[in-house]
């Protein structure tokens, strides 16, 4: 366990960006791409999009949207209390000290793999803007030093599985 700590460590380092650089300010920017509230709304919009059009599949598709990402939240924030794994560094503004002080795996990663799959499921082509969105916010939140890069790996597999297992579902139902 050791020794797969220290390779994370240094594949995090590698991507570290230095403040006042250019590609600093590119990954504050994704970095808060991937905020709950921020996700909050456009689900809500879409939602109210999809009824306000009468585009069911639109509607029930944002709902399935807001399920999968609880699902994955759920699994999330067990795993990071049970493991409670300490971030690389302290960064005021990129989570709440008070909620969410642990790392592994990351909760914004697990948004944006929910993000990723819902994107190609309710937007056919379209998926590729939320493909590369979801990509540019786990790689923002690794280059700023918020988490680790296996934080947001792990994250975003599991914000995969939860969008999959509720697409899923919703295809039984």
């Amino acid at each position: 366990m050791n020794r797969l700590s220290r390779w994370d460590e240094r594949l995090t380092t590698q991507l570290h960006v230095e403040p006042g650089a250019v590609r600093h300010a590119v990954a504050v920017v994704g970095a808060h791409c991937g905020d709950g509230p921020l996700w909050l709304l456009f689900w809500l919009v879409l939602i109210g999009y999809g009824y306000w059009r009468d585009l069911a599949g639109l509607t029930r598709g944002g709902a399935a949207w807001i399920a999968a990402a609880i699902v994955g939240a759920a699994i999330t924030y067990s795993i990071k209390f049970w493991l409670k794994r300490q971030r690389p560094r302290e960064i005021d503004g990129f989570y709440s000290h008070k909620y969410d002080a642990h790392a592994f795996p990351s909760g914004h990663a697990t948004r944006m793999g929910t993000v990723a799959v819902f994107g190609f499921v309710l937007f056919g082509v379209w998926g590729w803007f939320f493909l590369a969105l979801s990509l540019w916010v786990i790689w923002s939140r690794a280059a700023l030093g918020v988490h680790y890069l296996g934080d947001v790996t792990a994250g975003y597999i599991i914000g995969i599985f939860a969008a999959l297992l509720v697409s899923w579902a919703m295809v039984l139902l």
